[in-house]
Protein backbone atom coordinates (compact mmCIF):
# COMPACT_ATOMS: atom_id res chain seq x y z
CA UNK A 1 0.00 0.00 0.00
CA UNK A 2 1.53 3.41 -0.78
CA UNK A 3 0.19 6.54 0.82
CA UNK A 4 1.52 9.99 1.33
CA UNK A 5 1.20 12.55 3.71
CA UNK A 6 1.54 16.69 3.80
CA UNK A 7 2.43 18.89 6.61
CA UNK A 8 1.62 22.68 5.80
CA UNK A 9 1.95 25.50 8.35
CA UNK A 10 4.06 28.42 8.68
CA UNK A 11 7.98 26.87 8.15
CA UNK A 12 11.49 28.38 7.51
CA UNK A 13 13.15 26.26 5.44
CA UNK A 14 15.43 25.08 8.32
CA UNK A 15 12.51 24.43 10.77
CA UNK A 16 11.02 22.00 7.73
CA UNK A 17 14.05 20.88 7.06
CA UNK A 18 14.64 19.91 10.49
CA UNK A 19 10.64 18.27 10.60
CA UNK A 20 11.41 16.22 7.69
CA UNK A 21 14.63 14.61 9.51
CA UNK A 22 12.40 14.07 12.94
CA UNK A 23 9.71 12.32 11.09
CA UNK A 24 11.85 10.33 8.93
CA UNK A 25 13.26 9.06 12.25
CA UNK A 26 16.66 7.68 11.27
CA UNK A 27 17.68 6.36 14.96
CA UNK A 28 14.31 4.59 14.64
CA UNK A 29 13.12 5.14 18.06
CA UNK A 30 9.74 4.61 19.15
CA UNK A 31 6.94 6.88 17.74
CA UNK A 32 4.01 7.43 20.49
CA UNK A 33 0.78 9.37 19.88
CA UNK A 34 0.90 11.96 22.74
CA UNK A 35 -2.79 13.57 21.73
CA UNK A 36 -4.86 12.78 19.45
CA UNK A 37 -8.64 13.92 18.95
CA UNK A 38 -10.71 12.17 16.44
CA UNK A 39 -14.12 13.47 15.62
CA UNK A 40 -16.83 11.46 13.54
CA UNK A 41 -18.10 13.56 10.59
CA UNK A 42 -22.12 13.38 11.68
CA UNK A 43 -20.88 14.97 15.04
CA UNK A 44 -19.23 17.56 13.10
CA UNK A 45 -21.18 18.49 11.07
CA UNK A 46 -24.09 18.72 13.75
CA UNK A 47 -21.61 20.77 15.83
CA UNK A 48 -20.93 23.52 13.35
CA UNK A 49 -24.54 23.66 12.71
CA UNK A 50 -25.50 24.57 15.86
CA UNK A 51 -22.83 26.69 16.44
CA UNK A 52 -24.21 28.52 13.07
CA UNK A 53 -27.74 28.39 14.96
CA UNK A 54 -26.48 29.37 18.28
CA UNK A 55 -24.68 32.61 16.18
CA UNK A 56 -28.05 33.18 14.39
CA UNK A 57 -30.41 33.48 17.52
CA UNK A 58 -27.77 35.09 19.36
CA UNK A 59 -27.04 38.15 16.66
CA UNK A 60 -31.22 38.48 16.08
CA UNK A 61 -31.41 38.37 19.92
CA UNK A 62 -29.08 41.29 20.49
CA UNK A 63 -30.37 43.01 17.31
CA UNK A 64 -34.14 42.92 18.42
CA UNK A 65 -33.38 43.85 22.21
CA UNK A 66 -31.33 46.98 20.57
CA UNK A 67 -34.25 47.76 18.24
CA UNK A 68 -36.88 47.55 20.87
CA UNK A 69 -34.67 49.68 23.88
CA UNK A 70 -33.39 52.77 21.65
CA UNK A 71 -35.69 52.55 18.43
CA UNK A 72 -33.35 54.73 15.98
CA UNK A 73 -30.62 54.78 17.72
CA UNK A 74 -30.91 50.74 18.06
CA UNK A 75 -30.99 50.63 13.96
CA UNK A 76 -27.28 52.68 14.45
CA UNK A 77 -26.21 49.90 16.71
CA UNK A 78 -27.27 47.36 14.53
CA UNK A 79 -25.73 48.73 11.66
CA UNK A 80 -22.59 48.58 13.59
CA UNK A 81 -23.14 45.37 14.64
CA UNK A 82 -23.47 43.71 11.53
CA UNK A 83 -20.46 45.65 10.24
CA UNK A 84 -18.32 44.10 13.02
CA UNK A 85 -19.49 40.91 12.37
CA UNK A 86 -18.33 41.03 8.32
CA UNK A 87 -15.03 43.23 9.61
CA UNK A 88 -14.54 39.50 11.67
CA UNK A 89 -15.43 37.48 9.11
CA UNK A 90 -13.23 39.29 6.73
CA UNK A 91 -10.23 39.44 9.07
CA UNK A 92 -10.47 35.81 9.87
CA UNK A 93 -10.40 34.90 5.50
CA UNK A 94 -7.51 37.48 5.09
CA UNK A 95 -5.60 34.91 7.25
CA UNK A 96 -7.10 31.92 6.04
CA UNK A 97 -8.04 31.14 9.48
CA UNK A 98 -10.39 27.87 10.05
CA UNK A 99 -13.42 28.51 11.95
CA UNK A 100 -13.90 25.99 14.75
CA UNK A 101 -16.58 25.40 17.05
CA UNK A 102 -14.51 27.52 19.82
CA UNK A 103 -13.72 30.16 17.06
CA UNK A 104 -17.77 30.09 16.46
CA UNK A 105 -18.32 30.42 20.17
CA UNK A 106 -16.60 33.36 20.33
CA UNK A 107 -18.28 35.41 17.15
CA UNK A 108 -20.89 34.98 19.43
CA UNK A 109 -19.62 36.47 22.38
CA UNK A 110 -18.23 39.42 20.40
CA UNK A 111 -21.93 39.85 19.26
CA UNK A 112 -23.14 39.88 23.12
CA UNK A 113 -20.20 42.03 24.01
CA UNK A 114 -20.01 44.35 20.67
CA UNK A 115 -22.96 46.41 21.78
CA UNK A 116 -21.48 47.59 25.27
CA UNK A 117 -19.39 50.42 24.03
CA UNK A 118 -22.80 51.59 22.12
CA UNK A 119 -24.90 51.57 25.23
CA UNK A 120 -22.31 53.11 26.59
CA UNK A 121 -22.23 56.08 24.26
CA UNK A 122 -26.27 56.27 24.09
CA UNK A 123 -26.31 56.22 28.44
CA UNK A 124 -23.65 59.01 28.28
CA UNK A 125 -25.79 61.01 25.60
CA UNK A 126 -28.63 60.84 27.61
CA UNK A 127 -27.06 62.29 30.73
CA UNK A 128 -25.69 64.66 28.56
CA UNK A 129 -29.53 65.46 27.56
CA UNK A 130 -30.50 65.59 31.39
CA UNK A 131 -28.11 68.24 32.15
CA UNK A 132 -29.85 70.78 28.97
CA UNK A 133 -27.38 70.20 26.18
CA UNK A 134 -28.50 70.66 22.82
CA UNK A 135 -28.85 66.73 20.86
CA UNK A 136 -25.33 67.71 18.92
CA UNK A 137 -24.04 69.50 21.86
CA UNK A 138 -24.81 66.12 23.77
CA UNK A 139 -23.53 63.56 21.16
CA UNK A 140 -20.20 65.22 20.98
CA UNK A 141 -20.02 65.06 24.61
CA UNK A 142 -21.29 61.48 25.15
CA UNK A 143 -18.48 60.12 22.70
CA UNK A 144 -16.03 61.88 24.37
CA UNK A 145 -16.56 60.99 27.98
CA UNK A 146 -17.21 57.38 26.83
CA UNK A 147 -14.27 56.95 24.88
CA UNK A 148 -12.10 56.52 27.94
CA UNK A 149 -13.92 54.10 29.99
CA UNK A 150 -14.36 51.90 26.22
CA UNK A 151 -10.92 52.16 25.70
CA UNK A 152 -10.02 51.43 29.17
CA UNK A 153 -12.43 48.50 29.28
CA UNK A 154 -11.60 46.97 26.18
CA UNK A 155 -7.64 46.97 26.61
CA UNK A 156 -8.34 45.45 30.08
CA UNK A 157 -10.35 42.57 28.15
CA UNK A 158 -7.92 42.18 25.27
CA UNK A 159 -4.89 41.42 28.04
CA UNK A 160 -7.14 38.31 28.78
CA UNK A 161 -7.34 37.08 24.60
CA UNK A 162 -4.16 38.44 24.24
CA UNK A 163 -2.85 35.83 27.18
CA UNK A 164 -5.17 33.16 25.03
CA UNK A 165 -3.23 33.54 21.91
CA UNK A 166 0.46 32.79 23.10
CA UNK A 167 -1.07 30.26 26.24
CA UNK A 168 -3.70 28.15 24.38
CA UNK A 169 -3.36 25.25 22.56
CA UNK A 170 -5.33 24.95 18.72
CA UNK A 171 -9.05 25.66 19.24
CA UNK A 172 -8.26 27.77 22.69
CA UNK A 173 -6.17 29.70 20.36
CA UNK A 174 -8.48 29.95 17.67
CA UNK A 175 -10.48 31.42 20.29
CA UNK A 176 -8.80 33.93 21.26
CA UNK A 177 -7.94 34.83 17.75
CA UNK A 178 -11.55 35.48 16.86
CA UNK A 179 -12.36 37.04 20.39
CA UNK A 180 -9.30 39.48 19.84
CA UNK A 181 -10.32 40.63 16.21
CA UNK A 182 -14.12 41.23 17.33
CA UNK A 183 -12.81 43.36 20.31
CA UNK A 184 -11.08 45.69 18.19
CA UNK A 185 -13.73 45.24 15.43
CA UNK A 186 -16.22 46.42 18.07
CA UNK A 187 -14.09 49.92 19.03
CA UNK A 188 -13.94 50.55 15.92
CA UNK A 189 -17.84 50.76 14.65
CA UNK A 190 -18.87 51.94 18.19
CA UNK A 191 -16.56 55.04 18.25
CA UNK A 192 -16.02 55.87 14.10
CA UNK A 193 -19.46 53.61 12.54
CA UNK A 194 -21.67 54.85 14.59
CA UNK A 195 -20.19 58.71 15.30
CA UNK A 196 -20.06 59.04 11.56
CA UNK A 197 -23.57 57.96 10.87
CA UNK A 198 -24.93 60.11 13.94
CA UNK A 199 -23.66 63.53 12.00
CA UNK A 200 -24.76 62.18 9.02
CA UNK A 201 -28.51 61.71 10.51
CA UNK A 202 -27.55 65.61 11.86
CA UNK A 203 -26.33 67.79 8.98
CA UNK A 204 -29.32 66.44 7.13
CA UNK A 205 -31.63 67.52 9.84
CA UNK A 206 -33.64 63.80 10.46
CA UNK A 207 -32.55 63.88 14.08
CA UNK A 208 -32.26 67.28 16.44
CA UNK A 209 -36.48 67.70 17.19
CA UNK A 210 -38.17 66.52 20.08
CA UNK A 211 -39.64 63.95 17.91
CA UNK A 212 -36.40 62.57 16.70
CA UNK A 213 -35.29 62.51 20.44
CA UNK A 214 -38.28 60.26 20.92
CA UNK A 215 -37.34 58.18 18.28
CA UNK A 216 -34.17 57.75 18.99
CA UNK A 217 -34.68 57.14 23.07
CA UNK A 218 -32.39 59.60 24.14
CA UNK A 219 -34.88 61.97 25.88
CA UNK A 220 -33.73 63.00 29.21
CA UNK A 221 -34.62 60.25 31.50
CA UNK A 222 -36.77 60.19 35.09
CA UNK A 223 -34.98 61.09 38.15
CA UNK A 224 -31.53 58.72 38.76
CA UNK A 225 -32.16 55.56 40.86
CA UNK A 226 -31.52 55.91 44.34
CA UNK A 227 -30.23 51.98 45.46
CA UNK A 228 -27.49 52.44 48.83
CA UNK A 229 -26.28 49.49 47.15
CA UNK A 230 -23.34 49.09 49.18
CA UNK A 231 -25.64 49.12 52.36
CA UNK A 232 -24.98 45.35 52.01
CA UNK A 233 -21.83 44.44 50.62
CA UNK A 234 -20.92 43.08 53.97
CA UNK A 235 -23.27 39.97 54.34
CA UNK A 236 -22.94 40.34 50.56
CA UNK A 237 -19.00 39.88 50.57
CA UNK A 238 -19.16 37.01 53.42
CA UNK A 239 -21.94 34.91 51.46
CA UNK A 240 -19.92 35.04 48.29
CA UNK A 241 -16.60 33.35 49.85
CA UNK A 242 -18.82 30.95 51.52
CA UNK A 243 -20.29 29.97 48.90
CA UNK A 244 -17.26 29.64 46.58
CA UNK A 245 -16.20 27.29 50.09
CA UNK A 246 -19.28 24.99 49.57
CA UNK A 247 -18.72 24.20 45.98
CA UNK A 248 -14.88 23.50 45.96
CA UNK A 249 -15.99 21.45 48.76
CA UNK A 250 -18.75 19.61 47.06
CA UNK A 251 -15.98 18.69 43.98
CA UNK A 252 -13.28 18.22 46.22
CA UNK A 253 -15.52 15.32 48.25
CA UNK A 254 -16.47 13.31 44.83
CA UNK A 255 -12.65 12.86 44.40
CA UNK A 256 -10.45 14.72 41.82
CA UNK A 257 -10.68 12.34 39.37
CA UNK A 258 -14.58 13.62 38.88
CA UNK A 259 -12.72 17.36 38.71
CA UNK A 260 -10.44 16.92 36.53
CA UNK A 261 -11.40 16.10 32.45
CA UNK A 262 -8.68 14.55 30.28
CA UNK A 263 -7.18 17.22 29.05
CA UNK A 264 -5.89 17.36 33.01
CA UNK A 265 -5.66 14.21 34.46
CA UNK A 266 -4.19 12.44 30.49
CA UNK A 267 -6.52 9.18 29.48
CA UNK A 268 -9.38 8.48 27.09
CA UNK A 269 -12.74 10.33 26.56
CA UNK A 270 -14.70 8.20 24.17
CA UNK A 271 -18.59 9.88 22.75
CA UNK A 272 -20.82 7.30 21.63
CA UNK A 273 -24.35 7.54 19.75
CA UNK A 274 -26.83 5.29 20.61
CA UNK A 275 -30.54 4.04 19.91
CA UNK A 276 -32.87 5.97 22.43
CA UNK A 277 -34.74 3.03 23.33
CA UNK A 278 -31.73 2.06 25.14
CA UNK A 279 -31.30 5.14 27.66
CA UNK A 280 -33.59 4.09 30.62
CA UNK A 281 -30.89 0.72 30.87
CA UNK A 282 -28.07 2.66 30.41
CA UNK A 283 -28.98 5.46 32.57
CA UNK A 284 -29.96 2.44 35.17
CA UNK A 285 -26.78 0.58 34.82
CA UNK A 286 -24.42 3.71 35.42
CA UNK A 287 -26.53 4.90 38.27
CA UNK A 288 -26.32 1.79 39.72
CA UNK A 289 -22.53 1.36 38.84
CA UNK A 290 -23.45 -2.10 37.24
CA UNK A 291 -22.16 -0.57 33.64
CA UNK A 292 -18.62 0.42 35.04
CA UNK A 293 -18.22 -3.13 36.71
CA UNK A 294 -19.03 -4.57 33.92
CA UNK A 295 -16.50 -2.94 32.04
CA UNK A 296 -13.83 -3.58 34.22
CA UNK A 297 -14.72 -7.70 34.23
CA UNK A 298 -14.57 -7.67 30.48
CA UNK A 299 -11.89 -4.90 29.92
CA UNK A 300 -9.15 -5.57 32.72
CA UNK A 301 -9.12 -2.25 33.48
CA UNK A 302 -9.55 -1.05 37.00
CA UNK A 303 -13.28 0.20 37.54
CA UNK A 304 -12.51 3.20 39.85
CA UNK A 305 -10.58 4.47 36.72
CA UNK A 306 -13.92 4.31 34.21
CA UNK A 307 -16.34 7.20 34.48
CA UNK A 308 -19.40 7.25 32.46
CA UNK A 309 -22.18 9.53 32.23
CA UNK A 310 -25.25 10.46 29.68
CA UNK A 311 -25.09 13.54 28.26
CA UNK A 312 -28.24 15.54 27.33
CA UNK A 313 -28.62 18.01 24.10
CA UNK A 314 -30.41 21.51 25.72
CA UNK A 315 -32.28 21.57 22.54
CA UNK A 316 -33.62 18.03 21.32
CA UNK A 317 -32.83 16.25 24.45
CA UNK A 318 -30.97 14.11 22.58
CA UNK A 319 -28.58 11.80 24.75
CA UNK A 320 -24.75 10.64 23.99
CA UNK A 321 -22.56 7.99 26.53
CA UNK A 322 -19.58 8.85 27.67
CA UNK A 323 -16.99 7.00 29.10
CA UNK A 324 -13.50 8.26 30.40
CA UNK A 325 -10.75 5.68 31.06
CA UNK A 326 -6.60 5.46 31.18
CA UNK A 327 -4.60 5.14 28.88
CA UNK A 328 -3.03 1.53 27.98
CA UNK A 329 0.39 0.12 28.95
CA UNK A 330 2.59 -0.72 25.95
CA UNK A 331 1.19 -2.05 22.81
CA UNK A 332 -2.38 -1.97 24.58
CA UNK A 333 -4.96 0.28 23.14
CA UNK A 334 -7.75 0.75 25.66
CA UNK A 335 -9.80 2.69 23.20
CA UNK A 336 -10.07 0.07 20.87
CA UNK A 337 -10.82 -2.49 24.05
CA UNK A 338 -13.47 -0.59 25.66
CA UNK A 339 -15.35 0.34 22.37
CA UNK A 340 -15.49 -3.46 21.55
CA UNK A 341 -16.50 -4.47 25.29
CA UNK A 342 -19.16 -1.55 25.56
CA UNK A 343 -20.69 -2.25 22.43
CA UNK A 344 -20.86 -6.58 23.08
CA UNK A 345 -22.42 -5.89 26.67
CA UNK A 346 -25.11 -3.52 24.93
CA UNK A 347 -25.30 -4.67 21.56
CA UNK A 348 -29.28 -3.78 21.21
CA UNK A 349 -27.98 -0.14 22.30
CA UNK A 350 -26.49 0.60 18.53
CA UNK A 351 -23.58 1.84 19.61
CA UNK A 352 -21.34 3.92 17.71
CA UNK A 353 -18.42 6.20 18.25
CA UNK A 354 -18.44 9.81 17.50
CA UNK A 355 -15.30 11.01 19.26
CA UNK A 356 -12.51 10.43 21.11
CA UNK A 357 -10.07 11.95 22.62
CA UNK A 358 -6.86 11.21 23.70
CA UNK A 359 -4.50 12.83 26.02
CA UNK A 360 -1.31 11.90 27.57
CA UNK A 361 0.43 12.56 30.93
CA UNK A 362 3.02 14.88 29.38
CA UNK A 363 0.57 17.08 27.36
CA UNK A 364 -2.14 17.04 30.21
CA UNK A 365 0.48 18.40 32.67
CA UNK A 366 1.78 20.97 30.25
CA UNK A 367 -2.26 21.64 29.92
CA UNK A 368 -2.01 22.46 33.77
CA UNK A 369 0.68 24.99 33.56
CA UNK A 370 -0.11 26.55 30.76
CA UNK A 371 -3.89 27.35 32.50
CA UNK A 372 -2.20 28.41 35.69
CA UNK A 373 0.34 30.74 34.16
CA UNK A 374 -2.63 31.70 31.99
CA UNK A 375 -4.72 33.01 34.69
CA UNK A 376 -1.35 34.45 36.75
CA UNK A 377 -0.32 36.54 33.87
CA UNK A 378 -3.93 38.14 33.37
CA UNK A 379 -4.44 38.72 36.11
CA UNK A 380 -0.95 40.40 36.91
CA UNK A 381 -1.30 42.64 33.86
CA UNK A 382 -4.54 43.41 34.37
CA UNK A 383 -3.38 44.69 38.25
CA UNK A 384 -0.81 46.69 36.32
CA UNK A 385 -2.73 48.12 33.91
CA UNK A 386 -5.76 49.50 36.39
CA UNK A 387 -2.86 50.98 38.99
CA UNK A 388 -1.13 52.73 36.42
CA UNK A 389 -4.65 54.07 34.96
CA UNK A 390 -6.15 54.78 37.94
CA UNK A 391 -4.53 53.53 41.61
CA UNK A 392 -3.46 50.82 43.83
CA UNK A 393 -6.61 49.90 45.91
CA UNK A 394 -8.70 49.94 42.63
CA UNK A 395 -6.27 47.92 41.28
CA UNK A 396 -6.46 45.52 44.03
CA UNK A 397 -10.43 45.52 44.02
CA UNK A 398 -10.37 44.61 40.44
CA UNK A 399 -7.92 41.66 40.89
CA UNK A 400 -9.66 40.05 44.19
CA UNK A 401 -13.19 40.37 42.06
CA UNK A 402 -11.78 38.79 38.95
CA UNK A 403 -10.27 36.13 41.44
CA UNK A 404 -13.59 35.76 42.90
CA UNK A 405 -15.35 35.29 39.19
CA UNK A 406 -13.20 32.84 38.48
CA UNK A 407 -13.04 30.81 41.83
CA UNK A 408 -17.37 31.38 41.72
CA UNK A 409 -18.04 30.38 38.27
CA UNK A 410 -15.63 27.02 39.17
CA UNK A 411 -17.93 26.25 42.63
CA UNK A 412 -20.90 26.50 40.54
CA UNK A 413 -19.13 24.10 37.58
CA UNK A 414 -18.26 21.32 40.19
CA UNK A 415 -21.86 21.38 41.90
CA UNK A 416 -22.98 20.45 38.64
CA UNK A 417 -20.80 17.29 38.30
CA UNK A 418 -18.89 18.75 35.20
CA UNK A 419 -15.08 18.47 34.57
CA UNK A 420 -12.57 21.10 34.03
CA UNK A 421 -10.99 20.80 30.30
CA UNK A 422 -8.91 22.88 28.10
CA UNK A 423 -11.37 24.47 26.43
CA UNK A 424 -13.19 25.98 30.58
CA UNK A 425 -9.76 27.67 30.83
CA UNK A 426 -10.54 30.11 27.78
CA UNK A 427 -13.92 30.45 29.49
CA UNK A 428 -12.08 31.34 32.60
CA UNK A 429 -9.99 33.92 31.02
CA UNK A 430 -12.66 35.20 28.80
CA UNK A 431 -14.85 35.42 32.25
CA UNK A 432 -11.74 37.63 33.43
CA UNK A 433 -12.06 39.91 30.92
CA UNK A 434 -16.44 40.32 30.78
CA UNK A 435 -15.89 41.02 34.71
CA UNK A 436 -13.02 43.63 34.72
CA UNK A 437 -14.82 45.20 31.68
CA UNK A 438 -18.14 45.79 34.07
CA UNK A 439 -15.58 46.72 36.32
CA UNK A 440 -14.02 49.61 35.17
CA UNK A 441 -17.09 50.98 33.70
CA UNK A 442 -18.03 52.02 37.06
CA UNK A 443 -14.32 52.62 38.81
CA UNK A 444 -14.14 55.61 35.46
CA UNK A 445 -17.76 56.78 37.00
CA UNK A 446 -16.30 56.89 40.19
CA UNK A 447 -13.09 58.54 39.54
CA UNK A 448 -15.09 61.07 37.16
CA UNK A 449 -17.32 62.10 40.33
CA UNK A 450 -14.45 62.37 43.12
CA UNK A 451 -12.67 64.71 40.65
CA UNK A 452 -15.85 67.04 39.91
CA UNK A 453 -16.37 67.24 43.77
CA UNK A 454 -19.56 65.03 43.78
CA UNK A 455 -21.01 65.86 47.56
CA UNK A 456 -21.51 63.61 50.32
CA UNK A 457 -19.29 60.73 51.59
CA UNK A 458 -17.00 58.23 49.95
CA UNK A 459 -19.99 56.13 50.03
CA UNK A 460 -22.26 57.65 49.03
CA UNK A 461 -20.53 59.15 45.90
CA UNK A 462 -19.79 55.25 44.92
CA UNK A 463 -23.67 54.63 45.25
CA UNK A 464 -23.95 57.45 42.79
CA UNK A 465 -22.03 55.87 40.59
CA UNK A 466 -23.42 52.33 40.83
CA UNK A 467 -26.39 54.31 40.25
CA UNK A 468 -25.63 56.45 37.25
CA UNK A 469 -24.09 53.02 35.74
CA UNK A 470 -27.08 50.50 36.48
CA UNK A 471 -29.03 51.09 33.09
CA UNK A 472 -25.74 50.36 30.88
CA UNK A 473 -24.81 47.58 33.30
CA UNK A 474 -27.67 46.15 32.82
CA UNK A 475 -28.24 46.52 29.32
CA UNK A 476 -24.84 45.47 28.32
CA UNK A 477 -24.99 41.98 30.90
CA UNK A 478 -28.24 41.65 29.30
CA UNK A 479 -27.37 41.48 25.93
CA UNK A 480 -24.22 39.25 26.45
CA UNK A 481 -26.63 36.49 28.23
CA UNK A 482 -28.69 36.77 25.72
CA UNK A 483 -25.96 35.29 23.23
CA UNK A 484 -24.50 32.77 25.78
CA UNK A 485 -27.50 31.27 26.40
CA UNK A 486 -28.11 30.97 22.68
CA UNK A 487 -24.45 28.87 22.80
CA UNK A 488 -25.93 26.96 25.94
CA UNK A 489 -29.37 25.97 24.82
CA UNK A 490 -28.41 25.64 21.01
CA UNK A 491 -24.72 25.13 20.86
CA UNK A 492 -24.68 21.50 21.54
CA UNK A 493 -23.06 18.98 23.63
CA UNK A 494 -19.73 19.84 22.74
CA UNK A 495 -19.67 23.03 23.99
CA UNK A 496 -22.40 23.15 26.44
CA UNK A 497 -19.66 23.10 29.20
CA UNK A 498 -18.19 26.25 28.14
CA UNK A 499 -21.05 28.17 27.46
CA UNK A 500 -22.67 27.21 31.24
CA UNK A 501 -19.24 28.50 32.56
CA UNK A 502 -19.68 32.09 30.74
CA UNK A 503 -23.26 32.34 31.35
CA UNK A 504 -22.46 31.61 35.78
CA UNK A 505 -19.82 34.52 34.59
CA UNK A 506 -21.48 36.99 33.22
CA UNK A 507 -23.83 36.78 36.59
CA UNK A 508 -20.85 36.37 39.15
CA UNK A 509 -19.40 39.10 37.08
CA UNK A 510 -21.84 42.16 37.40
CA UNK A 511 -22.39 41.13 40.82
CA UNK A 512 -18.73 41.18 41.90
CA UNK A 513 -18.16 44.72 40.33
CA UNK A 514 -20.37 46.04 42.98
CA UNK A 515 -20.10 43.86 46.01
CA UNK A 516 -16.62 42.14 45.98
CA UNK A 517 -14.17 45.33 43.49
CA UNK A 518 -16.56 48.53 45.05
CA UNK A 519 -16.53 47.05 48.92
CA UNK A 520 -12.42 46.54 48.85
CA UNK A 521 -12.15 50.14 47.42
CA UNK A 522 -14.37 51.50 49.54
CA UNK A 523 -13.13 49.43 52.94
CA UNK A 524 -9.68 50.54 51.92
CA UNK A 525 -10.12 54.50 52.18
Amino acid sequence: IHARGQITGSFTEEEATMLANSLENPLENAVQIIEERDVAPSLGRDSVAKGYKAAIWGLSAVAVFMLIYYLLTGVVANIALALNIVILLGVLCWFDATLTLPGIAGVVLTIGMAVDANVLIYERIREELNVGKSLKGAIASGYDKAFGTIFDANITTMIASIILIYMGKGPVKGFGVTLTIGILASMFTALVVTRLVMDILLRAGIIGSEKSKRLMHLRPSANLPKFNFLKYAKPAFIASWALIIVGFGAGLSKGTDKMLGVDFAGGYSMLLDFDSTAASKLNDDIESGSFREQLEVTTGIDGVQIQAQLQTEQDTGEQKLRIDFPLGTGDVNNATKVEEHVKRLYADASLERIKLDKVGPSVSGEIQKSALIAVALALFGILIYVAFRYEYSFAIGAVIAILHDVLMTGGWFFLTGRELNAPIVAAALTIIGFSINDTIVIFDRIRENVRMGTRGSFTDVMNTALNQTLSRTVITSGTTLLSTGTLYFFGGTVINDFAFTFLVGVITGTYSSIYIACAIVLWWH
